[in-house]
């Protein structure tokens, strides 16, 4: 029982710790994106499959400048959050728009997204950071 709480209090402690620096890191004052992508064929986001459905991302933090944490959505439920790796986009992006790949089932899996954004266009891909 004793091992309990003190776990219980190392993760308010990580909690706390985490509020804390992002609420001084300035690069949370830009944590305000919120995308929408509608998905008329089966798709992957992470380990959850959908026949089809709406994608929703809302930016929780930008971490760093290359790293932003995003809450996902889908259909209503949320996933829980993804780490993406933020770039600079390779030419011009006229909107914001999903990228996905297929596996080997021939279902969509995203990967990313390009956002043209208030703040300027960038470049988010999911996965192996």
């Amino acid at each position: 029982m004793q091992s309990e709480r003190g776990g219980v209090r190392i993760g308010w402690a990580a909690l706390i710790t985490a509020a804390i620096l992002f609420a001084g890191n300035p690069n949370t004052a830009a944590a305000d994106t919120q995308v929408r992508f509608n998905v008329s064929q089966p798709f992957r986001v992470g380990s959850h499959a959908y026949d089809a459905g709406v994608i929703v991302l809302h930016t929780v933090v930008s971490y760093t400048p290359s790293l932003s944490l995003f809450e996902v959505w889908v259909n209503g439920d949320c996933l829980g959050m993804m780490a993406a790796r933020r770039s600079p986009p390779e030419g011009s992006i006229a909107r914001t728009e999903a990228f996905f790949r297929r596996d080997d089932a021939g279902v969509l899996q995203m990967i990313g997204f390009h956002d043209s954004g208030l703040t300027g266009p960038a470049s988010y891909r999911f996965g192996s950071l």
